[in-house]
């Protein structure tokens, strides 16, 4: 395998090594393994180009598309005892409902509009978090696909809670859309981050089908030793040869953080080689959802530019 090195700018914070690279034989219909999709709306402002993606994503699979929207309609202990429901909460949630009908239709016209088979469901989270209700409900998918909005703090926080119960409580991989991504997709240069985890194995065989299909794959490690035998070099090289004996062609990339967090340094790298998906191990924990994420989950789903497939 061939060993050039490329530096940048010694000013900037991130230093990368090509390590060559390997191409075999791409097999026909990768995307067909993602035939049953389900796109989570939460009704904030990056729903709309996650459908369209989630679309895009199932007709080229011939597959089919459910629409989940969740309604936050809770029940307080009064309101559960009480033997006359409160006037203002009954109308409140009568509001709502008339609200999630109009956005069904909306979406089921997107469906039709683009000869995508799926159905539009909306689910009341009543005793629940509505992450909860949504990561129960998509639990039979191949994949699930959720927007991330770039306006409001409180939309940010809402975005993060149903992402958390979607990673860990769905057992599904969650695909990410930030708002306003222009990035392509299907991608055709991928970016995956490789550790010796669990997370970032999983990650890796949930992403086959669209690494599969993708032009060009690069197998990110950070903060790498120098030493030949470091044993993420000999993991990320058994990576490299997965993917060629599934037909991807594939990089293999090093990046030193230099002080930078690991986060940073990957979404620096993804721009840099102008990368249209991440892939990455989510990593957390179940007591505090919308705490439990490790550093660097938080930091690729809140900053990230593209959209990053996640797993757990």
């Amino acid at each position: 395998m061939a060993d050039n090195m490329f530096r940048q700018d010694p000013a900037d914070a991130l230093e990368w090594r090509s390590l060559g690279s390997e191409t075999g034989e791409k097999p026909p219909d990768a995307l067909r393994a993602f035939r049953d999709i389900t796109a989570v709306v939460s009704h904030l402002s990056g729903d709309t180009l996650a459908v369209e993606v989630a679309a895009s994503l199932a007709r080229r699979a011939r597959g089919r598309l459910d629409v989940v929207q969740v309604l936050a309609m809770p029940v307080t202990a009064a309101d559960a005892w009480a033997l006359i429901p409160d006037p203002a909460r009954v109308e409140r949630h009568a509001r709502l409902r008339r609200e999630a009908a109009e956005r069904a239709g909306e979406f089921s016209r997107m469906l039709a509009g683009r000869d995508v088979q799926g159905e539009v469901r909306t689910l009341e989270a009543l005793h629940h978090a509505p992450g909860t209700v949504a990561a129960a409900s998509a639990r039979h998918a191949d994949l699930v696909v959720m927007g991330r909005p770039t306006g409001s703090a409180s939309q940010a926080r809402a975005a993060h809670r149903y992402f958390a119960a979607l990673l860990l409580e769905s057992g599904r991989p969650v695909l990410v859309v930030p708002e306003g991504t222009t990035a392509s997709f299907p991608p055709g240069a991928i970016s995956v981050a490789w550790a010796e985890t669990a997370e970032a194995a999983r990650a890796l065989h949930d992403a086959m089908p669209l690494l599969e299909g993708a032009e060009t794959v690069d197998i990110v490690i950070v903060d790498v030793t120098s030493n030949e035998s470091d044993p993420l070099l000999a993991s990320a090289a058994n990576v490299m040869a997965h993917l060629r004996a599934h037909g991807a062609r594939t990089h293999l990339v090093t990046c030193s953080s230099r002080g930078s967090s690991v986060g940073h340094t990957l979404l620096r790298q993804a721009t840099r080689r102008h990368a249209q998906l991440l892939v990455a191990g989510g990593y957390g924990h179940g007591r505090l959802r919308e705490w439990a994420l490790g550093g660097t989950t938080r930091e690729l789903f809140i900053e990230s530019p593209i959209p990053v497939l996640f797993s757990h």
